[in-house]
């Protein structure tokens, strides 16, 4: 039976932590004023930023305790001040979590919890890389605390939101300036550790016009997160997007 959760409202200072690791070149995310323009009408919150604030409203922990695969989609857009009612099951290690929005479902999926495997590898076009410190999780943490952090490695949704970034901001899916999540799932390996710098590799991607939304395409693609120095592969995707 699932549990409500105490509801979880959007802020101006989530727009901005999400942004961080993303990258702020998305002016559908970050600028008001670009964002009045757009077929919402005001700026919309990342995809990635708000199963995160989902998540964590169900069970801060999940958010740094090592995930083994997590499946995410992505159901209507949620604006600066909406207030999120968050409801979950969980079983053992999974964890199904929706968030709504007044009457309507925007945000829900699966994670799980549990030792990651170590992954095959993707070979494909790489990305920049990125660095990612312990400057980086004390500043995640201040967002989103929890008791079970782990000051030795970078938690699992830095990676995710960091990949999104490299790959959507580094103009890897085509020159596009709208992207929207649709859905994805992940699979992750080892635990990163501090300082390591990681990039992504993306297989074909592949694009076809949305039948549901005219004038957007849908993208799909697959990608590894690899840890530049070890080359240790620390996560995979497929992952489904609608663009413009």
């Amino acid at each position: 039976m699932g549990v409500d959760l105490a509801p979880r409202v959007v802020t101006a200072q989530d727009f901005l932590m999400g942004s961080i690791w993303e990258g702020t070149g998305d002016e559908l995310h970050t600028n008001r004023l670009t964002a009045r323009k757009s077929m919402f009408g005001q700026r919309i919150l990342s995809g990635v930023t708000g199963m995160l604030l989902t998540i964590d409203a169900y069970r801060p922990e999940l958010i740094w305790t090592p995930m083994s695969r997590l499946r995410w989609s992505f159901d209507a857009p949620l604006f600066e001040g909406a207030r999120v009612d968050v409801r979950g099951a969980s079983s053992g290690d999974e964890h199904t979590i929706s968030g709504t929005a007044g009457d309507q479902v925007v945000t829900h999926g699966t994670v799980v919890a549990g030792q990651p495997k170590r992954l095959p590898g993707r070979p494909g076009r790489a990305s920049a890389g990125r660095t990612m410190t312990e400057a980086d999780a004390l500043l995640f943490h201040s967002w989103l605390p929890s008791d079970q952090a782990d000051p030795d490695h970078i938690p699992w949704p830095l990676i995710v939101l960091t990949a999104s970034g490299l790959i959507v901001r580094g103009r890897h899916l085509g020159d596009f300036h709208t992207v929207l999540n649709r859905a994805f799932t992940w699979s992750f390996g080892p635990p990163l550790a501090l300082e390591e710098t990681i990039h992504c590799e993306l297989g074909e991607v592949e694009r076809r016009p949305s039948v549901s939304r005219p004038g957007l395409e849908v993208v799909r693609f697959e990608a590894g997160v690899v840890a530049s120095a070890s080359g240790d592969h620390v996560a995979s995707v497929e992952w489904v997007m609608i663009c413009q």
